[in-house]
Order: C-alpha cells, then sequence, then structure tokens
C-alpha cells in the first residue's frame, strides 16, 4: 500500500465508526431522497432529454480541438483574453501573474471545483495573496482551515452549534445565533469584501463555442456581487466545460439542476457573460489538467460530460459511510472514483475500492453515465499493473483453484475455514467484523443424503 492509501485507510477508520457523522450523512441521505423523488415528474420524457444531452456535450468532445479553438477566436473578438494552461502548477502561477500584473490588492472568489482540484487558495495564500472565499458553505469551511465535504453541500458536516462557536471566536458575535442570525453576520463580513475588491476569480458551468459565451449558475447572488466592482475578472474553467452552441444550455442547465431543493428545480441565477463590463479586464484560464488524456480514452470519455449535479454521492452507501473529506481529490464519490485512474496505478488502488457496485449512482444520473462500469475498468486495470496488489492476487488465484472442483473443496474446507478465513482475512475484515465460517456440510453433501435412498 501507498503512503496515500495509508492515510486513507486511517482517515476511513476514524469516520466510519463515528456514530455522530454517520448519523447526519444518514438525515441527509433521506432528505436528498426526499427531493429526487419527484425529478423525473418535472419531464415529459426524460430520458429523452437525458439522451440529448449525454449527445450534445459528446459532440462537443468529438471535435473539442477545433471547438476550443472557435470559442478563443470569439472570446477575443468579444474584448477578452484566454490563457492556456496545461496541469495545475501552470493554472496556479498563470492566475498569480495575472494578479500580479494587475497590481490587484484584494480578491473575492466564488465557488469553483477547478479551484480546489488544482489547490489554488492556498497557494495564492502561501503567495501572501489577500483572497476571501465567497460562497457561504465554502466560507464557513474556511474558518475551520477545512475543505468542503462536497461541492453542493460543503459544510454539511458541521452542527449549527459547531459554526456559531467558530463565529464568536473569528467575528466576535455571540456563541448562540440560530441559522438566519449566522447568514446575516456572513452577509456583513462578504459585504466589505465585495466593496473593497479588485480582482474576482470565478468558475463556469459551460462555456460556448460558436458565441465565446461562459455560462455561470449561482443560487447566492456572490458571483454577480463578486465581478459588479472588480477591474479585473478570471474565469477559471476546464476544457471538459466546452459545448458547441448556446442553444445547448436549454438542454443542459435544467439538467444540471434537476435535484435543486426548489421545487422550480433551477439555479436562482444566471449569467451569461458575452463580453467584459466597462472598464472590466476579462481573462479565461482553460485548463487541461489530464482532462485531454481522458477524453483521449472513448471508454472513459463519458465521465467527463458529468454535469457535477451531485447526485451521484449523495445515492451512494460508500459516499453515505465515509463522507466526503475521505476522498483525496475535489470529486468526493463515485465521479472522484473515475477520475483517480489519471493520478497513476498506486495512487488509485485505495479509491477503486470505493465503490460497491449497487449502481443507484446510474439510477439517478442525469447524463445516464455508467460509472459502475467505468469503476470496474478502473480495478481491472489496476489489478494488471499495480505491483502492490501481487499478493492480494496470489491469494485470490489460490482460493479459486482450489474451489474449481467441489470434491476438493469438500476435503479442505475445514483448512479453507481456519487459514483463508480468520488468518488471511482478520486484519482487514476481521477487525470490525466477524469473520464468516463455512457451513458445516456443503449443498453437495446435504443433497447425497437427502437423496440416499
Amino acid at each position: 500500500m501507498t503512503e496515500k492509501g495509508a492515510i486513507f485507510s486511517q482517515n476511513v477508520k476514524k469516520v466510519a465508526f463515528d456514530d455522530e457523522h454517520l448519523k447526519r450523512l444518514n438525515a441527509r441521505y433521506d432528505f436528498f431522497m426526499c427531493v429526487a423523488e419527484d425529478c423525473a415528474n418535472h419531464y415529459a420524457n426524460i430520458e429523452l432529454e437525458k439522451n440529448r444531452a449525454y449527445n450534445i456535450r459528446n459532440k462537443a468532445f468529438k471535435y473539442y480541438d477545433k471547438y476550443l479553438v472557435d470559442f478563443e477566436t470569439n472570446v477575443i473578438e468579444n474584448g477578452g483574453i484566454v490563457r492556456w494552461a496545461r496541469d495545475a502548477e501552470e493554472a496556479k502561477y498563470m492566475i498569480y501573474n495575472i494578479l500580479s500584473d494587475e497590481r490587484v490588492k484584494n480578491i473575492v472568489k466564488t465557488k469553483n471545483i477547478l479551484a480546489e482540484e488544482i489547490g489554488l487558495m492556498p497557494f495564492l495564500e502561501m503567495k501572501k495573496v489577500n483572497i476571501t472565499e465567497t460562497d457561504t458553505g465554502d466560507f464557513i469551511c474556511y474558518q475551520f482551515n477545512e475543505r468542503s465535504s462536497d461541492a453542493n453541500h460543503p459544510a454539511a458536516h458541521k452542527t449549527k452549534k459547531e459554526i456559531s462557536d467558530i463565529y464568536a471566536e473569528k467575528f466576535g458575535v455571540s456563541d448562540s445565533l440560530n441559522a438566519k442570525q449566522l447568514m446575516t453576520v456572513t452577509r456583513k463580513v462578504l459585504k466589505n469584501k465585495y466593496l473593497n475588491a479588485d480582482a474576482a476569480v470565478t468558475g463556469a458551468d459551460f462555456f460556448v463555442a460558436d458565441t465565446g459565451d461562459i455560462i455561470i449558475s449561482e443560487d447566492e447572488g456572490n458571483v454577480l456581487k463578486s465581478i459588479a466592482n472588480t477591474s479585473v475578472h478570471i474565469v477559471l474553467v476546464g476544457i471538459d466545460k466546452l459545448i458547441p452552441s448556446i442553444d445547448d444550455i436549454n438542454v443542459l442547465l435544467p439538467l444540471s439542476s434537476l435535484y435543486e431543493v426548489a421545487n422550480i428545480r433551477s439555479k436562482a441565477c444566471y449569467t451569461i457573460l458575452s463580453k467584459p463590463a466597462k472598464n472590466q479586464k476579462l481573462y479565461v484560464v482553460l485548463v487541461d489538467n489530464n482532462r485531454s488524456a481522458m477524453l483521449a480514452k472513448e471508454q472513459r470519455r463519458s465521465i467527463m460530460t458529468c454535469l457535477e449535479c451531485g447526485a451521484c454521492h449523495n445515492v451512494c452507501p460508500v459516499f453515505k459511510t465515509i463522507g466526503g473529506h475521505v476522498y483525496d481529490n475535489a470529486f468526493p464519490g463515485p465521479v472522484g472514483v473515475v477520475k483517480s485512474i489519471v493520478d497513476g496505478y498506486e495512487n488509485a488502488a485505495h479509491m477503486a475500492s470505493l465503490c460497491c457496485s449497487c449502481q443507484q449512482c446510474e439510477q439517478y444520473c442525469p447524463m445516464t453515465i455508467r460509472i459502475s462500469d467505468l469503476i470496474l475498468k478502473n480495478r481491472i486495470e489496476i489489478a494488471k499493473n499495480d505491483g502492490n496488489l501481487l499478493g492480494e492476487k496470489r491469494l485470490f488465484n489460490f482460493i479459486i483453484k482450489r474451489v474449481e472442483n467441489r470434491k476438493d473443496m469438500d476435503k479442505t474446507k475445514d483448512f479453507l475455514n481456519r487459514l483463508e478465513m480468520k488468518q488471511l482475512l482478520k486484519k482487514t475484515w476481521g477487525v470490525h467484523r466477524e469473520i464468516p465460517t463455512f457451513a458445516e456440510k456443503s449443498f453437495s453433501e446435504i443433497w447425497r443424503e437427502m437423496n440416499a435412498d
């Protein structure tokens, strides 16, 4: 096991048997299931709409080299500036250099999974850049010096008491504030940040090849507040967010909001950014960071159609047990398990185990991505290439060979019971579970006894 895998195992043990944490995750699961129950009723034929969305995204990926050039051309014509980043390091330094060249002092940032993926906030703080997170959930996590538990509900792992205590410590307010009062404090703190911001760093839901438009959705209005008064607007977005035409958002945006809590099943605000605001510079930083490698593999390309709606991890029984912090990448849940393969076989081995193949994620996915199949492909490749799994391969080959013949298995069932099941599994399954034992008699033995006459 790699060092990363060992740390992962320790974190799982801490969380999986924390009853209070498990109670919160189960409550969140129950809430999501109530919300998701009637989602399909908002469509006359939701399966047809899912297929349309999937075809739109795959068309973009099929010709994405041409569409990317079209997008860059249109952004420049509209008055924006496009930068290309091959990996996380290049993207971080690119943004830092833009901020330095523009001589901005105060920066506000909105929710952006890609920013978390490349570690933008810690990097800029290390460079002594004054940057503030404006999404409420992420803002709360920042006060605890923690990353979000997942993109859709960043602070869902925190209780109201924990939040009121940290607010009392950080902002000098009472430690007995209710949820509404805590939101009021958050707005007051962020209001000054918006007014004094020189630059804003935002993400994007999609960017459009044929018009150069950038599509941004939000629930809180913090994106509009962030870019309203700033002289520099940096859009950080992955190349996988490309769509061919502005007409495609009629299909994609409603599906991406399919599991919104509000009955209207949509975000509160949508912004279509066509050109920079007056007296504002617009930078679009397009990031690859292994996306082109995923798009080049036709079998795995479908995972890049993900709309980041959060449905897959909300219904995942593994996520419901361990939560989002245990996943060591920016994509918690089944999608993160699939994407982990780009980090190499050794680093992905521990992530590949985070699936019980129940296929609930596929049932609720608005893009009908066959996530379980993709995870299985990961497991097969890891088993073939990861040298750390050599011992496990030998163990399972030994067991399979022994049980291929029923007579041989019956002869050695006591040995199997004593050694393979007890000795070889006690350090893994046996730590918190009772090791299963073989029955005294096999089915074939019982059958022969019943039909002996």
